[in-house]
């Protein structure tokens, strides 16, 4: 499990793209006076990262998250605090594909800012760093192959952005390695 999960709510503000270890795009969130940064990874050095984005999703299963003030905020990970998990959230049941995109460069990167830029309101899901509410994990939180992620696997706390547009609509972008499975036992662990 993530030690700690949740949400920061604001406006979207500014962002650049980060190579590092992973390529990320750093969001910067400006929310009551105070302004977080989500790092929304987009992409790895093997190239084995998949990304899909959602449009018209059902606001009404968003209501909880919805009706929260600007800011972060812890959530548990279960399913009636507003977190998100890509396998059982009822918001995404219907929407989510089978077929993820591949990426191969930043067109993951290039799609969530076309997402973002414009919004209304931006909800940014994630671990938040030891220091400070500045968010990252800002993807799939299960199903990882035996490695050095595993211990971090749960339900009930992916990483995701969450977008309501200027027409109210709600759309999303979810990111994914594509060493994660979604077929996941209680504990977000991969079933054989």
């Amino acid at each position: 499990m993530l030690p700690s999960y949740g949400v920061a709510i604001g406006e979207f503000g500014t962002y650049s793209t980060e190579q590092g270890q992973w390529m990320h795009v750093d969001m910067n969130i400006k929310a009551a006076g105070v302004t977080y940064q989500a790092a929304v990874d987009v992409n790895e050095p093997n190239g084995l990262f998949q990304y899909q984005i959602l449009n018209g999703l059902n606001a009404s299963l968003f209501a909880t998250v919805s009706k929260l003030k600007d800011g972060w905020h812890t959530l548990k990970s279960n399913a009636t605090s507003g977190a998100v998990d890509y396998a059982r959230s009822p918001i995404l049941q219907k929407m989510l594909s089978p077929t993820w995109t591949n990426v191969t460069g930043n067109e993951a990167g290039e799609a969530l800012v076309a997402l973002v830029k414009g919004s209304k309101k931006l909800y940014a899901f994630g671990a938040p760093y030891v220091t400070g509410k500045d968010v990252h994990d800002v993807h799939c939180n299960q199903g990882d192959p035996p490695g050095q992620f595993r211990p971090l696997d749960g339900i009930w706390q992916d990483g995701c952005v969450f977008v309501l547009k200027g027409d109210g609509s709600l759309s999303a972008y979810l990111g994914k390695f594509s060493t994660q499975t979604l077929k996941t036992d209680g504990n977000g662990l991969p079933i054989a």
